[in-house]
């Protein structure tokens, strides 16, 4: 499959705004400085509509939704004192177009074992915005923090991929947006309009960061690297699994410990068994229950389990807040007792990490992030060396609603390439509808290749490859899991 760029422009608000400069508040600042990607699959729509009049549709309807989602049309720059802030300047969103020599199936649509994220479709790549997947402005550069790509398959079946910058929003407030962008496409009212006030998270007269963990200022240096580059065999890779209703009551089945196994949610029993089954494929399947084959090294190990958790409900917030309000809650445990603990001993762990985070919590944060100043303040998943797992759950999301006039998607999920140092999980909404989930699984080669293996994965789960999708430039550059 090659992906051909036909046009690229820029779109902005139908209504000028005032320029000026949005300071980001402390939770912009703590996040990993990346893009948050997303597609969504429609199925033949161009049977019925020609290309260039969805397209005039879509750039139509964006210019009028930026009159309320303005700072996406802005740009992270420096400020003369060299902090990065959000000048609100109406340069413009980048909107590309493009063309694949395919169908839809070649992709994995509809009919064709199930869809999944195409990376290469994203649009990072063509927008030319550097290398990543850290994407930073410098004092020549501002960056751009919204980059759209519509692509048209031979099928006549159409992609959109949207992809924002994180220091800019959340999951929450991105996925807010399209929703909007779909609805005021649609001839809709929006649903929610956003606010821009990020000065509502502020540290306190007095800061106190005693609460915090799982962040830091440091970064990896060269031995760090290496050693990461020891665990880590081969490249990283990501599968698109989808679990069913049967899996998912299978799961809360296997177990036979006496603690009540629906007093957990399903978000806690399947990070538990994930973050497990992780763990086999990274010690190769030698920890038995008893731990008797594993080495010392394995045995002592350290891993941890991140969890991405949104502050709306724990803050006094208004609903349409448009920015970052999630910090990581952090589970940490050795690899050979996660590899021979019960799944409900695991999410057990998952469960007191999570409810940790509170209000305290999210303050104490902020207050931390003012206290380190310029200096390069993130959670520490970021900095893993192959042992950690980092988790996002959109599952309530509203990705199947995305409706530009034209119907709801076939498909819709995150979009980000492999990332090499962390194994990740991403769930979602599934296309099967309620009580059916899908996860992309970020794992390296080898470990992929245990996981699929292992019994314990194999009984539950359905395995649907992600589809390699060459450009005709160079390679496709794309965000972690953030």
């Amino acid at each position: 499959m090659k992906v051909k760029t036909t046009s690229r422009t820029w779109v902005v608000p139908a209504i000028p705004t005032n320029q000026h400069w949005l300071s980001l508040s402390n939770l912009d600042r703590v996040v990993n400085p990346t893009f948050v990607s997303v597609i969504f699959f429609y199925e033949a729509v161009l049977k019925s509509k020609a290309f260039a009049e969805i397209v005039s549709k879509l750039k139509q309807s964006l210019r009028e939704v930026l009159v309320q989602f303005y700072p996406l049309a802005g740009r992270l720059a420096l400020r003369e004192d060299g902090l990065v802030d959000l000048h609100c300047n109406d340069a413009g969103v980048m909107f590309l177009e493009a063309v694949v020599d395919s169908e839809l199936c070649d992709a994995g649509g509809r009919g064709c074992g199930g869809a999944q994220p195409v990376p290469a479709l994203s649009g990072i790549d063509a927008a030319r915005v550097g290398p990543g997947p850290v994407f930073l402005p410098d004092q020549v550069s501002p960056m751009p923090v919204l980059i759209i790509q519509v692509t048209q398959f031979r099928c006549k079946s159409m992609a959109i991929a949207v992809n924002w910058h994180h220091t800019v929003a959340d999951g929450f407030s991105g996925i807010h947006f399209v929703r909007s962008w779909s609805e005021v496409a649609s001839g809709q009212p929006l649903s929610l309009k956003p606010v821009h006030c990020r000065d509502i998270l502020k540290p306190r007269p007095t800061p106190d960061s005693s609460l915090v963990h799982g962040y830091s200022t440091a970064i990896l240096k060269g031995d760090e690297l290496n050693l990461a580059a020891q665990i880590n065999k081969k490249p990283a890779i990501a599968k698109l699994f989808n679990i069913g209703r049967v899996a998912i009551q299978k799961l809360r089945m296997v177990e036979d410990d006496t603690t009540d196994v629906f007093s957990f949610s399903t978000a806690e029993m399947i990070s538990a068994y994930l973050w497990k089954i992780m763990v086999r494929a990274r010690l190769d399947g030698r920890v038995s229950k008893s731990a008797e084959t594993a080495d010392a090294a394995a045995k002592s190990a350290s891993t941890r389990f991140f969890m991405f958790v949104d502050g709306r409900k724990r803050l006094d917030i208004p609903a349409g807040y448009f920015g970052n309000v999630v910090c990581s809650a952090c589970a940490q445990s050795t690899e050979a007792d996660i590899a021979t603990k019960s799944v409900i001993q695991i999410a057990s762990l998952i469960r007191k990490a999570n409810r940790s985070i509170n209000e305290d919590y999210f303050q104490s944060l902020i207050d931390w992030v003012e206290t380190k100043g310029f200096m390069c303040s993130k959670s520490e998943h970021v900095n893993s060396l192959g042992r950690d797992v980092a988790a996002t759950f959109w599952i309530y999301f509203p990705l199947y609603e995305v409706d530009f006039g034209w119907g709801k998607p076939t498909f819709a999920a995150r979009n980000a390439a492999p990332r090499q140092f962390i194994d990740g999980i991403s769930m979602m909404p599934s296309p099967h509808g309620r009580g059916h989930m899908a996860a992309v699984l970020n794992l390296h080669g080898d470990r992929m290749e245990r996981l699929e293996a292992d019994p314990m994965f194999t009984s539950l789960l359905a395995q649907q490859p992600m589809v390699a999708v060459k450009r005709e430039s160079k390679g496709e550059n794309m965000a972690p899991v953030a």
